[in-house]
């Protein structure tokens, strides 16, 4: 059976003084499924802590919300890849925030999914249309054969706008061509409201939350309605 994903990116908004109420509240709520997985994209900062409340529970791994560009060694305030294994199952990487604030490039991204699959991390790359192309031509061809992609379309008004059910629908297919049919989640003005009408798009593997997921139990309860 193929898994469609759910993934709560808190990016900065859960302090590590609220990350245990959102685990708890989550864990309260929650009741899990055989055919789906939960993603938690968590700062690196609280997720041991995360581990400890969220990996016992059945259909739950982690995500580290980025990862270095870089292997262990003389980079200060890096985050290389070897120290997320067997924490972290994933890596969120090309996030549009990412790309826009901290200016990240293709090749910056490319090398993060690098860093990730040598150190047995799936990475999770975030594009818009417009980086389709050079972010998947950035890529070695072995490495786009394990990658997840999420369509996370920048809007000028808003990143937590959600684009039309037409324009998802355009965009799915080129996605899928060129990256040789690999799962493609959406995010991008996902909420506990729009969520379960997103989740049955046909040809997506499942959905991201940013703002959409900041409460545990409400996430929760999108995730029982799917």
């Amino acid at each position: 059976m193929q898994k469609k994903r759910v993934l709560a990116n808190w990016k900065a908004n859960v302090s590590p003084e609220k990350a245990r109420q959102w685990c708890e509240a989550f864990a309260a709520v929650y009741q899990p499924r055989l055919d789906l997985e939960v993603v938690v994209a968590a700062p690196f900062l609280v997720l041991e802590r995360v581990a400890e409340r969220m990996l016992p529970l059945a259909g739950v791994t982690l995500a580290s919300q980025g990862v270095s560009s870089y292997p262990q060694g003389n980079y200060t305030g890096a985050i290389p890849a070897a120290w997320l294994r067997g924490l972290a199952q994933y890596t969120l990487l090309g996030h549009r925030e990412r790309r826009r604030y901290f200016r990240e490039t293709v090749q910056d991204v490319a090398r993060q999914a690098y860093e990730s699959l040598a150190e047995d991390l799936h990475p999770i790359v975030c594009i818009d249309r417009e980086l389709l192309i050079p972010q998947t031509a950035a890529m070695a061809a072995d490495e786009l054969d394990r990658l997840i992609w999420a369509y996370t379309p920048a809007t000028p008004a808003s990143f937590e706008m959600a684009r039309s059910e037409a324009d998802i629908a355009s965009v799915l297919p080129q996605i899928v061509r060129k990256t040789d049919n690999r799962p493609v989640l959406y995010g991008g003005g996902v909420t506990v409201e729009n969520g379960p009408h997103l989740w049955r798009l046909p040809g997506l593997s499942g959905i991201m939350l940013g703002q959409g997921c900041l409460d545990g139990a409400a996430f929760a309860a999108l995730i029982n309605r799917l």
